[in-house]
């Protein structure tokens, strides 16, 4: 407990159970990602990440331990500078960065891949993953690199030329 200040009988219960909480945000959220129930980039998930480390920054004014107060400083500061780039202006911003790519895919460079819907229809799955138009599968057979020469090395016993 803390020395300088005396905690009433009931407190570090609440605060053992804002823990618990915080941790079931936190295991809750990494299970419905890995079950592809929600987006990792989401705004959702982001924010139940900070809720789960105020709650366990919370539990930690009544046993302080140095290495979860870094990590929940961590998960507090990258979740907030997540959100913050996800603000309205950012698309503008986004959209620029497009141009300016599509501009390079006139320059001879590859165009970046297509993100498309994974389950298009199911409910709740905003996760995207990227796909290329079928001719960008495969290169044309002018541009394909020609296999390697095989080399071949002379055994010990030839002598070498």
């Amino acid at each position: 407990m803390i020395d300088h200040f005396s905690l009433p009988a009931h407190v570090p219960l609440l605060l053992q159970i804002c823990g618990v909480i915080g941790s079931v945000i936190y295991v809750g959220g990494f299970a419905l990602v890995q079950c592809e129930h929600v987006c990792g980039n989401g705004t959702g998930y982001a924010v139940s990440k900070i809720i789960a480390a105020m709650l366990v920054l919370l539990s930690l004014i009544d046993a302080f331990n140095l290495g979860s107060f870094l990590i929940q400083i961590g998960f507090i500061t990258f979740g907030y500078w997540g959100l913050t780039r996800r603000r309205p202006g950012t698309a503008e911003i986004a959209a620029a960065e497009s141009d300016a790519v599509a501009g390079e895919t006139e320059a001879g460079r590859a165009p970046l891949p297509v993100a498309t819907p994974r389950r298009a229809g199911t409910p709740g799955v905003s996760e995207l993953r990227p796909s290329l138009p079928p001719a960008l599968h495969r290169r044309p057979a002018a541009h394909r690199a020609s296999p390697p020469a095989r080399m071949r090395f002379p055994s010990p016993s030839e002598p070498v030329q």
